[in-house]
Parts: structure tokens; C-alpha cells; sequence
């Protein structure tokens, strides 16, 4: 059979099973309105689920540090910054902070802070530094109260690298950013046709530290990533 409709024949095939796949999901029950949660939460009041989101993060090794307006949430964040001794910072771009006035109380402390960028041709350079970062520090999309969980999307402004490479994330939450579950915040975006995720080129879930076992099942945090998480929350 000539290569052509060797080709041809394959493209047919696949068209078929395509509409047949096609027919299958024009049959299948529609989706149900609501789903079983995959974890209980009985407290869903905004101070039951920060409650419940402090009690799961401190149980996973995490840190959180609760703060009743924005100028105690930037003192608390000087106060971390000086306890680490940083000298670099990795961080999102500020604006996309929930914390006015960051920029100026971080960099004020003679901090160098580095936005990394590494879509040009010095990402190595970029990635070099970065490596000398000893905290960053970024914002969340959302935070869910059951597992103690922080949600972080990817965007322009707000990349992988702050969250995954210093061996300290502080990140900063306001409390209406606390949902119950990770499902809660999927079917938010859901209500918005999933803008937030067809945006993005990552969705990252972190729920505490870094973590991982050897074969004697010895628990080594900060091996893969931030070995400590610390979490600034702000009251509203």
C-alpha cells in the first residue's frame, strides 16, 4: 500500500473512533448537580474555616501566623524575613500580592528581591541566583480548610519557581480566600467556564512542607522543595 494511503486510512480510522467516543459521551448520564464531599468539614462560618485550615497546616509541620490587619501582617513578615536573615527574596510580582504596601517594607530591609524570569536567553544566569534565595514569598489563589492546603496557579506575575525553589515560602492568605475544600474552589471556577485554569500552564497544590520517607520510613522534610511553609493570614 502506498505511504500515502497508508496515511490517509490512519486519518479515517481516528475520525471514526472520534465520533464514536463522541457518541458515547451524548449518552452518558448528565452530570450531577452536586457531588459527595471527599472530606468532612462541619464548621463552614469564616472563623470555622480558618480554624480548621490553622489546625491541618500546624499538622502537617506548617506554620501560621495570624494577623488582624494589613500593617500587622507586614510586620510579621519583617519579623520572619529577620529571623531567616534573608538577604534575597524570590516573590511573585507584588501586585499580585493580597498585601498592599509589601514592596516598600521588604525591600526597605535592604532585601534583594528577584521576580524570576526565565523565559529569555539568561535563564541560567536567572535560575543561578535564584538558587541563593534563602525565603520567597507569594500569594495564593486560594486556601482549602479541610487539608490545609495551599492553591497557586501560574500567570503572568505569579510563576512556579518562588514556590517550589527557597527552602522557606512564606505566603500570604486573606482569610475570605479560605474555601472548605479544593472541590469548592474547582466549582467556583466551574461557574466561571475554568477562565482561571485555561490560563494557567500550572496548578500547584501544597499542603505542607516538602516531605518524603526513606525505605526505613524516616520523614525528611524540605527534600523536593520548601522545608518550611509559613503562612500569614489576615483577618477580614
Amino acid at each position: 500500500m502506498p505511504s500515502r494511503d497508508a496515511i490517509l486510512n490512519k486519518l479515517r480510522d481516528a475520525r471514526r473512533t472520534a465520533k464514536a467516543d463522541m457518541r458515547l459521551l451524548e449518552s452518558a448520564a448528565p452530570r450531577p448537580a452536586a457531588f459527595l464531599p471527599v472530606t468532612q468539614i462541619d464548621d463552614t462560618s469564616p472563623d470555622g474555616l480558618l480554624t480548621r485550615f490553622t489546625e491541618e497546616l500546624i499538622r502537617l509541620k506548617g506554620e501560621v501566623f495570624l494577623c488582624d490587619h494589613d500593617q500587622a501582617a507586614r510586620d510579621q513578615i519583617a519579623a520572619l524575613l529577620t529571623e531567616h536573615g534573608a538577604t534575597r527574596a524570590l516573590a511573585w510580582d507584588f501586585a499580585c500580592i493580597p498585601l498592599p504596601a509589601l514592596a516598600e517594607t521588604v525591600r526597605g530591609m535592604g532585601i534583594d528581591v528577584i521576580h524570576p524570569q526565565t523565559h529569555d536567553e539568561f535563564r541560567a544566569e536567572t535560575l543561578s541566583t535564584a538558587e541563593t534565595a534563602q525565603v520567597s514569598i507569594t500569594g495564593v489563589d486560594a486556601a482549602a480548610a479541610a487539608t490545609g492546603t495551599l492553591i497557586v496557579t501560574t500567570a503572568p506575575g505569579k510563576g512556579r519557581i518562588p514556590t517550589v525553589l527557597a527552602p522557606v515560602h512564606i505566603a500570604i492568605v486573606r482569610q475570605r480566600q479560605i474555601v472548605p475544600r479544593i472541590e469548592d474552589w474547582v466549582g467556583m471556577l466551574r461557574a466561571d467556564s475554568m477562565a482561571a485554569i485555561r490560563a494557567s500552564a500550572n496548578v500547584c497544590f501544597i499542603t505542607g512542607p516538602s516531605r518524603t520517607g526513606d525505605i526505613e520510613m524516616e520523614l525528611i522534610l524540605g527534600v523536593h522543595g520548601p522545608g518550611r511553609v509559613q503562612v500569614v493570614i489576615i483577618r477580614e
